[in-house]
């Protein structure tokens, strides 16, 4: 797994297991979007799978919720980090612990990381 800063390279098929164990636990994530041009997004919620192959966060209390939906089609890279790979915590205070964090990487550069929530 990962180290001293940095996340792990993992496959396709590890990282849906991953996405599959957050729909099955109910994990509270924090999923952030970093694009291009300073284009970012952050919200918390709960992962889904809406259809194959597309992933949707979303606290899915009310239909106008903020969600964030994204393929796994054009994923080029898929990695695993846990908080030796980053700092768990801001130490703001009322800030969430973040535990680990599976990110998809696009090849136009764009990301996106589902961070588990402590």
């Amino acid at each position: 797994m990962a180290s001293s800063g940095t996340a792990s390279p993992i496959s396709r098929d590890d990282a849906v297991s991953l996405l599959q164990k957050f729909i099955t636990e109910s994990t509270r994530v924090q999923v952030m979007f970093v694009g291009r041009g300073g284009v970012n997004l952050a919200l918390q919620g709960t992962v889904s799978f809406p259809q194959e192959g597309t992933v949707l966060v979303s606290m899915r209390r009310e239909p106008t919720d903020a969600s964030l939906v994204f393929g796994l089609k054009d994923v080029s890279k898929f990695l695993y980090g846990d908080n030796r790979a980053f700092p768990g915590s801001s130490g703001i205070p009322g800030t969430p612990h973040l535990s680990s964090a599976l990110c998809f990487v696009y090849p136009d550069g764009a990301q996106i990381a589902i961070f588990e929530i402590r």
